[in-house]
């Protein structure tokens, strides 16, 4: 009861943000989004669909370097399955890579489960490293804009930007944890953590020590992440950007709102980062030189189809079969 009390809360506040967001202009918004340029729009619900395939591409190219046994088909159902129901299930993106989790583990033998669900954890570990090191790699290049974001928004802006050097600090510390045992109260720490968790830790340092052998795979999936998944995310913002105001918009200034955007989708506030994302792209994007209903438009634009992909998931999860591979030992 008290998980489906927390989504129904986060639901709630998505709704008011968007409610509030809209409230400010609903007549210029609505005009302004009726004019919008149908061809734009569809060449962004294409690019959108790429960024998804190119999610889907990046978990399979782990999973075939873990040797687990799944087709790139299965693969991309799995994914988009993942993404609707973090949108219909508490927990939002947690809630979805655990049923993917489920559906993975469901298909392959009873040996491999915790490596083919660890596959998954080292997918979403490779896709925040590439959005967070495209975030500090351009942020030179858009400072001017993120430092004239006014108000509050500002703060917060600076906020994630902090938990983005820290998040590729912690990557680091995930990597190279070998290297950090030899110190020694880190050792001591990591034993500790090991007799509490009744040797989890350990479990998963194994785990991350399978990775040793296939850094390539590992850094062709951070690669994938910050080119096809994120810059194509910042392509197709600027199709919804330029359908809305009719004329080409500074990409890096896109680039830059619907990525910092993303960033505070992460975080649990929202179902999918509905609500939470606007509140960044919309300041961001304002910056940058477009009017508030504008900004408005494009960012609600750019929700609407993550939306509306993240329900197609479902149509996945009706299809798609639910067989069960067995281990030789049953």
């Amino acid at each position: 009861m008290k998980t489906w009390v927390k989504m129904a809360l986060k639901l709630l506040l998505a709704v008011g943000i968007i409610a509030f967001l809209v409230y400010k202009t609903p007549e210029g918004f609505l005009d302004t989004l009726l004019k919008a340029n149908r061809y734009w729009i569809l060449a962004a619900l294409v690019l959108y669909g790429i960024h998804i395939f190119a999610n889907a591409w990046r978990w399979w190219i782990l999973l075939r370097a873990q040797k687990i046994d799944c087709s790139l088909w299965l693969a991309n159902s799995l994914t988009m399955q993942s993404f609707f129901f973090s949108l219909v299930l508490p927990g939002g993106a947690i809630g979805g890579d655990l049923v993917r989790v489920g559906f993975l583990t469901s298909r392959i033998p009873k040996g491999r489960k915790f490596d083919g669900g660890f596959t998954i954890l080292i997918d979403r570990f490779t896709g925040m490293i590439g959005i967070f090191a495209l975030t500090l790699g351009m942020l030179p290049l858009v400072w001017g804009t993120i430092s004239s974001v006014n108000g509050v928004m500002q703060q917060f802006i600076y906020v994630l930007l902090a938990g983005s050097a820290v998040g590729i600090a912690a990557s680091f510390v995930v990597f190279n944890h070998r290297l950090l045992e030899k110190i020694s109260l880190y050792r001591k720490l990591c034993e500790f953590g090991d007799r509490i968790t009744h040797g989890t830790y350990s479990k998963v340092t194994d785990a991350l020590d399978s990775y040793s052998s296939c850094r390539k795979e590992v850094a062709i999936c951070i690669l994938a992440s910050i080119v096809l998944v994120n810059l194509v995310l910042g392509v197709e913002a600027w199709c919804v950007a330029t359908a809305v105001t009719g004329q080409m918009q500074p990409f890096l200034v896109v680039l830059a709102a619907i990525t910092i955007g993303n960033i505070a989708g992460l975080l649990p506030t929202t179902q999918s980062g509905v609500g939470t994302r606007d509140l960044f792209v919309i300041p961001i994007l304002q910056a940058g030189g477009m009017t508030y209903d504008a900004a408005l438009a494009v960012s609600l634009t750019i929700t609407a189809i993550i939306i509306l992909y993240n329900l197609s998931g479902g149509l996945f999860f009706i299809l798609t079969p639910g067989k069960k591979k067995e281990s030789a030992d049953g």
